[in-house]
């Protein structure tokens, strides 16, 4: 074997279906050789191994998010810097932000600290068993989706949310065809001022997404359209309801605080680097 052919097989190459075979992955492995030969497939050059050891690196979207990338898993501690420096190098002007899973920061958190990666939000996870009986005058109108399209929503998102936390249109799309879920807009004067999506199996509620644009904020809109949506739970046979919030969003928290949400178990941690973010965007809402 040449000297160039010995550096090229420790330099990170893609993993490709073809490589999948040829890992040995651990039982504590997240993933199966079949996902992990599906995973590679749907997103190529994303995923990184050093082909003269078993050293690698899963990477993939993060809520479908084509600037936001996720590490999922790695193996061999030797090779994990230069994995991870090849993820970054490889779409340096198409990543806004690197995130690790939590339990793969936890499992090389020196690493990873020295890397620049630290927590960039605790989201709460919040529950209430009171989904009925408030006071609250409705000044909105509530209808289906239906004709609004998801362009709409992706605009309201930009104006209400962080810049972290806004939907692609795939992720909305994916989010739209899972069982049980339905969305909802707002709408006072045939304008829409936001959106709620829920998610219903049996007696179990979710409050998946509530949006009101900025402009909008600060006149009971979102007050109205929790009411209204934690009612439609209640009506069809909902005995509690949970959702989740960023731990720095004390508005949200105070309102639902006023609805009975207290914070319960499944709160978790997120970890990451920001590389670079748009200017415009970053409301508050949840």
């Amino acid at each position: 074997m040449s000297l160039q052919q010995g550096s090229h097989a420790s330099e990170p190459q893609p993993i490709t279906k073809q490589v999948v075979a040829t890992l040995r992955l651990p039982w504590t492995s997240l993933l199966s050789r079949e996902d992990l030969s599906l995973h590679v497939g749907r997103y190529p050059r994303m995923s990184w191994h050093v082909p003269s050891t078993q050293s690698y690196l899963v990477a993939g979207p993060w809520r479908n998010r084509s600037d936001v990338v996720e590490v999922l898993e790695t193996r061999g501690e030797r090779h994990r810097s230069g994995l991870w420096h090849r993820l970054l190098a490889d779409r340096a002007e198409a990543y806004g932000a690197v995130l690790v899973d939590p339990a793969e920061y936890r499992s090389a958190t020196g690493f990873y600290r020295d890397a620049g990666v630290g927590m960039l939000e605790e989201v709460l996870v919040l529950r209430t068993s009171t989904l009925s009986g408030f006071t609250v005058e409705q000044t909105i109108e509530v209808q289906p989706m239906r004709n609004r399209g998801i362009d709409e929503l992706m605009r309201i998102d930009r104006d209400a949310f962080p810049w972290l936390w806004w939907n692609c249109r795939e992720e909305f799309e994916e989010y739209l065809d899972t069982p049980g879920v339905t969305m909802w807009v707002a709408l006072r004067n045939d304008e829409v001022l936001g959106y709620v999506g829920i998610t219903q199996l049996r007696e179990w509620g979710h409050i998946d997404r509530l949006a009101v644009r900025p402009r909008f904020q600060g006149n009971g809109y979102g007050t109205q359209l929790l009411a209204w949506a934690l009612q439609r739970l209640h009506d069809a046979g909902a005995q509690y309801a949970q959702l989740s919030t960023q731990e720095s969003n004390e508005r949200s928290q105070r309102l639902y605080q006023r609805f009975g949400f207290r914070q319960t178990r499944g709160s978790y941690k997120l970890f990451g680097l920001v590389l670079k973010k748009p200017v415009s965007g970053g409301g508050t809402s949840v």
